[in-house]
């Protein structure tokens, strides 16, 4: 009976995982569609992909932090990479060109996916891998 339970609360905690994941994928997709239609970029493969994830201790708890890549193109020609960062739901960096952009409001992501308002500020990397 217990060992039941227990693997009901396991499928349960990676069924909410796997949501969760899909869900930060989408809002990073949204996010870095927006970044390349404010830019006048395309936005190439029309997707993201994770290339990092950590967790990360906040003041409201544990946080998963993913750092998302995209391609996109300036002229047509040549791809280059950017990436989204986001700590939970909230948007914590746009990187693109060189320039990081990073949204100053402290309100979940999906209140504003559609749009996603940046302005220039610092980003904490994440710790390089030894």
């Amino acid at each position: 009976m217990a060992s039941t339970l227990a693997a009901i609360i396991i499928l349960g905690l990676i069924v909410i995982f796997w949501l969760e994941a899909a869900r930060a994928r989408e809002l990073a997709a949204g996010i870095s569609r927006a970044a390349c239609e404010k830019e006048r970029y395309q936005l190439l493969d029309d997707g993201v992909y994770l290339q990092r994830f950590a967790l990360r201790w906040t003041p409201a708890g544990l946080r998963f932090r993913r750092m998302y890549r995209f391609d996109y193109s300036i002229d047509g020609a040549l791809r280059q990479s950017g990436y989204v960062l986001l700590l939970g739901t909230q948007l914590e960096a746009v990187h693109i060109q060189g320039r990081h952009t990073i949204e100053q409001e402290n309100t979940p992501v999906e209140a504003h996916s559609e749009k996603a308002k940046t302005k220039g500020a610092e980003v904490i990397p994440f710790p390089k891998k030894r």
